[in-house]
């Protein structure tokens, strides 16, 4: 009877350890088959980690952006920081420069302490938007040989003022007309230009606080 009893409990032990290492081989199988696609899914993270955005995402912009960041702001010299300031003039809408149908407008120059220059012609509290009147950002100098302020256009043109005693400037219609050949094609072609010699008056300093 013992006998009996031991057999039993053998044949139970082994049947248990059989099971026991199917399973586990079938363990083994099943993790032999999820480890690749395990291993290559972390290689894509990685991969895309160790990327910027802009190669995930795609470089149509990127010649644009690195373009800009390479830009160098242009600065002026010493000798032409007492003329940074925001100037105005208003003009008379039957002037072609301003491009406007009737009444007045308004011609504002802001010259940047980093060389940029802003102008722009507002009539009726709205920005025009006639061809080469709207809003523009160039570049300006100081020529202390002639104390004039030149405001290069980036189409090339150029536009010439002199500085009064109270450091406003005065459009050198002479010098605007016939300076360069650049000015003298763009003129010839029927661009407007100025009918006065207008003063822009330059914007008092707000004291700071």
């Amino acid at each position: 009877m013992f006998r009996n009893a031991n057999y039993g409990y053998c044949v139970l032990v082994v049947m248990f350890t059989a099971l026991v290492g199917c399973n586990k081989s079938l363990e083994d199988s099943v993790a032999e088959q999820i480890q690749p696609a395990t291993e290559a899914t972390d290689l894509a993270v990685s991969n895309i980690e160790g990327k910027k955005l802009t190669e995930v995402a795609g470089q149509a912009t990127l010649p644009v952006a690195t373009k800009a960041t390479e830009e160098t702001p242009h600065t002026i010299p010493q000798s032409a920081e007492p003329y940074v300031g925001r100037y105005q003039t208003v003009i008379r809408c039957d002037d072609p420069f301003v491009a406007c149908e009737k009444g007045t407008a308004d011609f504002i120059v802001n010259l940047l302490a980093d060389g940029t220059a802003h102008r722009s012609i507002i009539h009726l509290g709205q920005i025009t938007f006639a061809s080469d009147v709207q809003y523009h950002q160039d570049h300006w100098s100081y020529d202390l040989e002639h104390h004039q302020i030149i405001l290069h256009r980036g189409n090339g043109v150029e536009f010439f003022y002199h500085i009064d005693p109270d450091q406003n400037l005065v459009m050198d219609l002479a010098k605007i007309s016939n300076q360069t050949k650049r000015n003298r094609q763009y003129f010839a072609q029927g661009n407007a230009f100025p009918k006065y010699a207008y003063r822009l008056v330059k914007e008092p300093v707000k004291p700071s606080l």
